[in-house]
Protein backbone atom coordinates (compact mmCIF):
# COMPACT_ATOMS: atom_id res chain seq x y z
CA UNK A 1 0.00 0.00 0.00
CA UNK A 2 3.01 2.57 0.68
CA UNK A 3 4.66 1.63 -2.51
CA UNK A 4 1.48 2.22 -3.83
CA UNK A 5 0.76 5.44 -2.68
CA UNK A 6 4.62 6.37 -3.15
CA UNK A 7 4.39 5.45 -7.17
CA UNK A 8 0.66 8.12 -6.77
CA UNK A 9 2.79 10.60 -5.91
CA UNK A 10 5.73 10.50 -8.32
CA UNK A 11 3.33 10.30 -11.31
CA UNK A 12 1.63 13.59 -9.76
CA UNK A 13 4.53 15.33 -9.34
CA UNK A 14 5.52 14.54 -12.40
CA UNK A 15 2.13 15.79 -14.02
CA UNK A 16 2.72 18.97 -12.13
CA UNK A 17 5.93 19.60 -12.97
CA UNK A 18 4.94 18.80 -16.62
CA UNK A 19 1.84 21.26 -16.82
CA UNK A 20 4.05 24.15 -15.10
CA UNK A 21 6.44 23.35 -18.13
CA UNK A 22 3.76 23.90 -20.48
CA UNK A 23 2.51 27.14 -18.58
CA UNK A 24 6.15 29.07 -18.19
CA UNK A 25 6.77 27.84 -22.20
CA UNK A 26 3.12 29.79 -22.80
CA UNK A 27 4.38 32.63 -20.78
CA UNK A 28 7.42 32.95 -22.33
CA UNK A 29 6.06 33.03 -26.08
CA UNK A 30 3.42 35.47 -25.36
CA UNK A 31 5.86 37.95 -24.08
CA UNK A 32 7.90 37.84 -27.19
CA UNK A 33 6.06 40.45 -29.38
CA UNK A 34 5.83 42.76 -26.65
CA UNK A 35 10.16 42.25 -26.10
CA UNK A 36 10.54 42.38 -29.73
CA UNK A 37 7.97 45.57 -30.80
CA UNK A 38 11.13 48.17 -30.63
CA UNK A 39 13.31 46.15 -32.66
CA UNK A 40 10.53 45.47 -35.34
CA UNK A 41 10.29 49.50 -35.19
CA UNK A 42 13.54 50.06 -35.24
CA UNK A 43 13.61 46.98 -38.37
CA UNK A 44 10.55 49.25 -40.11
CA UNK A 45 13.12 52.46 -39.47
CA UNK A 46 15.96 50.49 -41.29
CA UNK A 47 14.13 49.10 -44.44
CA UNK A 48 12.21 52.82 -44.96
CA UNK A 49 16.16 54.65 -44.66
CA UNK A 50 17.06 51.90 -47.42
CA UNK A 51 13.67 52.43 -49.55
CA UNK A 52 14.82 55.80 -49.35
CA UNK A 53 18.49 55.67 -50.23
CA UNK A 54 17.46 53.59 -53.26
CA UNK A 55 14.71 56.26 -54.42
CA UNK A 56 17.36 59.25 -53.84
CA UNK A 57 19.91 56.77 -55.98
CA UNK A 58 17.30 56.36 -58.82
CA UNK A 59 16.18 60.27 -58.73
CA UNK A 60 20.32 60.64 -58.76
CA UNK A 61 21.02 58.39 -62.06
CA UNK A 62 17.96 60.21 -63.72
CA UNK A 63 19.35 63.66 -63.10
CA UNK A 64 22.63 62.50 -64.39
CA UNK A 65 20.97 61.88 -67.70
CA UNK A 66 19.23 64.79 -67.63
CA UNK A 67 19.80 67.02 -70.90
CA UNK A 68 21.99 70.45 -70.39
CA UNK A 69 20.11 73.80 -71.47
CA UNK A 70 21.34 77.33 -71.64
CA UNK A 71 20.65 78.81 -68.49
CA UNK A 72 22.13 76.01 -66.38
CA UNK A 73 25.90 75.54 -65.21
CA UNK A 74 27.92 73.34 -66.57
CA UNK A 75 27.92 69.89 -64.57
CA UNK A 76 31.54 68.83 -63.09
CA UNK A 77 32.79 65.96 -64.81
CA UNK A 78 36.38 64.97 -64.58
CA UNK A 79 37.63 63.68 -67.99
CA UNK A 80 41.77 62.32 -68.77
CA UNK A 81 43.41 64.46 -71.16
CA UNK A 82 45.67 63.62 -74.19
CA UNK A 83 48.67 64.88 -71.76
CA UNK A 84 47.91 62.31 -69.02
CA UNK A 85 46.61 65.36 -67.20
CA UNK A 86 42.97 65.24 -65.34
CA UNK A 87 40.34 68.06 -66.07
CA UNK A 88 37.11 68.99 -64.13
CA UNK A 89 35.08 70.93 -66.67
CA UNK A 90 33.03 72.17 -64.51
CA UNK A 91 35.19 73.53 -61.76
CA UNK A 92 35.25 77.26 -60.69
CA UNK A 93 36.74 79.53 -63.01
CA UNK A 94 37.15 83.12 -63.34
CA UNK A 95 37.19 82.71 -67.18
CA UNK A 96 34.93 82.01 -69.74
CA UNK A 97 34.79 78.36 -71.15
CA UNK A 98 34.66 77.24 -74.98
CA UNK A 99 34.17 73.62 -75.40
CA UNK A 100 34.32 71.94 -78.97
CA UNK A 101 32.96 68.14 -79.25
CA UNK A 102 34.48 66.96 -82.17
CA UNK A 103 35.72 63.36 -83.81
CA UNK A 104 38.99 62.72 -85.62
CA UNK A 105 36.65 61.38 -89.17
CA UNK A 106 35.17 64.96 -89.05
CA UNK A 107 36.05 67.31 -91.90
CA UNK A 108 34.26 70.16 -90.69
CA UNK A 109 36.41 69.39 -87.16
CA UNK A 110 39.45 69.40 -88.95
CA UNK A 111 39.21 72.81 -90.66
CA UNK A 112 37.81 74.79 -87.62
CA UNK A 113 40.63 73.12 -85.07
CA UNK A 114 43.23 76.04 -86.70
CA UNK A 115 40.81 78.45 -85.64
CA UNK A 116 40.49 77.70 -82.30
CA UNK A 117 44.45 77.26 -81.97
CA UNK A 118 44.75 80.93 -83.27
CA UNK A 119 41.61 82.08 -80.98
CA UNK A 120 42.95 80.65 -78.00
CA UNK A 121 46.48 82.04 -78.63
CA UNK A 122 44.96 85.20 -78.57
CA UNK A 123 42.51 85.15 -75.94
CA UNK A 124 43.94 82.04 -73.34
CA UNK A 125 44.61 84.79 -70.34
CA UNK A 126 40.68 85.38 -70.39
CA UNK A 127 39.31 82.21 -72.29
CA UNK A 128 39.96 78.50 -72.25
CA UNK A 129 39.34 76.29 -74.87
CA UNK A 130 38.62 72.62 -74.85
CA UNK A 131 38.68 70.05 -77.46
CA UNK A 132 36.43 67.19 -76.36
CA UNK A 133 37.36 64.16 -78.11
CA UNK A 134 33.97 62.03 -78.24
CA UNK A 135 36.54 58.47 -78.06
CA UNK A 136 33.31 56.20 -77.98
CA UNK A 137 32.99 57.12 -82.00
CA UNK A 138 36.34 57.22 -82.67
CA UNK A 139 40.16 55.72 -82.13
CA UNK A 140 42.65 56.97 -79.93
CA UNK A 141 45.58 56.80 -82.11
CA UNK A 142 43.56 58.26 -84.87
CA UNK A 143 43.21 61.32 -81.97
CA UNK A 144 46.44 61.48 -80.81
CA UNK A 145 47.51 62.12 -84.94
CA UNK A 146 44.95 64.69 -85.38
CA UNK A 147 46.07 66.53 -82.48
CA UNK A 148 49.72 65.89 -83.27
CA UNK A 149 48.99 67.18 -87.14
CA UNK A 150 47.36 70.25 -86.16
CA UNK A 151 49.85 71.23 -83.36
CA UNK A 152 46.90 71.61 -81.13
CA UNK A 153 48.04 73.43 -78.11
CA UNK A 154 44.42 74.19 -76.11
CA UNK A 155 43.82 70.51 -74.04
CA UNK A 156 42.03 67.54 -75.54
CA UNK A 157 39.95 65.76 -73.47
CA UNK A 158 38.38 62.23 -73.88
CA UNK A 159 35.16 61.76 -73.46
CA UNK A 160 35.18 58.02 -73.61
CA UNK A 161 32.10 56.67 -73.31
CA UNK A 162 30.09 60.01 -74.63
CA UNK A 163 28.47 60.53 -72.23
CA UNK A 164 28.78 64.80 -71.56
CA UNK A 165 28.32 65.12 -75.32
CA UNK A 166 24.94 63.04 -74.57
CA UNK A 167 24.04 65.83 -72.41
CA UNK A 168 24.52 68.80 -74.57
CA UNK A 169 22.02 66.58 -77.64
CA UNK A 170 25.25 64.82 -79.11
CA UNK A 171 23.59 64.78 -82.58
CA UNK A 172 26.65 66.10 -85.03
CA UNK A 173 30.25 67.52 -85.12
CA UNK A 174 31.44 69.70 -84.29
CA UNK A 175 28.98 70.41 -81.33
CA UNK A 176 30.43 74.08 -79.16
CA UNK A 177 29.22 75.52 -75.59
CA UNK A 178 29.77 78.40 -74.55
CA UNK A 179 30.84 78.83 -71.20
CA UNK A 180 30.66 82.36 -69.26
CA UNK A 181 32.68 82.68 -66.15
CA UNK A 182 30.59 81.79 -64.21
CA UNK A 183 30.29 78.13 -65.14
CA UNK A 184 26.68 79.05 -66.70
CA UNK A 185 26.26 77.57 -70.12
CA UNK A 186 25.48 80.64 -72.75
CA UNK A 187 25.11 78.86 -75.94
CA UNK A 188 24.96 75.17 -77.77
CA UNK A 189 25.64 75.47 -81.28
CA UNK A 190 25.79 72.97 -83.37
CA UNK A 191 27.97 72.76 -86.56
CA UNK A 192 30.80 74.53 -87.79
CA UNK A 193 31.49 78.40 -87.19
CA UNK A 194 33.94 80.75 -89.26
CA UNK A 195 36.81 81.96 -87.28
CA UNK A 196 35.13 85.19 -87.43
CA UNK A 197 31.60 83.86 -85.99
CA UNK A 198 33.91 82.17 -82.87
CA UNK A 199 35.97 84.94 -82.21
CA UNK A 200 32.67 87.02 -82.32
CA UNK A 201 31.47 84.41 -79.63
CA UNK A 202 34.53 84.85 -77.40
CA UNK A 203 34.27 88.39 -77.03
CA UNK A 204 30.33 88.24 -76.26
CA UNK A 205 31.52 85.87 -73.34
CA UNK A 206 34.28 89.03 -72.21
CA UNK A 207 31.39 91.56 -72.78
CA UNK A 208 29.31 89.80 -70.14
CA UNK A 209 31.95 89.45 -67.86
CA UNK A 210 32.85 92.71 -68.38
CA UNK A 211 29.79 94.13 -67.92
CA UNK A 212 29.09 92.05 -64.60
CA UNK A 213 32.19 93.04 -62.97
CA UNK A 214 31.49 96.70 -63.74
CA UNK A 215 27.71 96.12 -61.93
Amino acid sequence: MKRFLFIRAMVMLVMVGASWGVIANTAYTASLPIKNEPLKEEYSRERLKAEIRVKTTETNAVEVMKKIKPGQRLPNMILKGLNGKTYDVGATRNKALVISFWASWCDPCRLEAPMLNELYSKYKDDVDVYGINVTRYDRLEDVQRFSRSLDLQFPILLDEQGTLFERFGGVAFPTHVMVDHHGQVREIIIGMLSEQELERKIESLQKKKVSLEAE
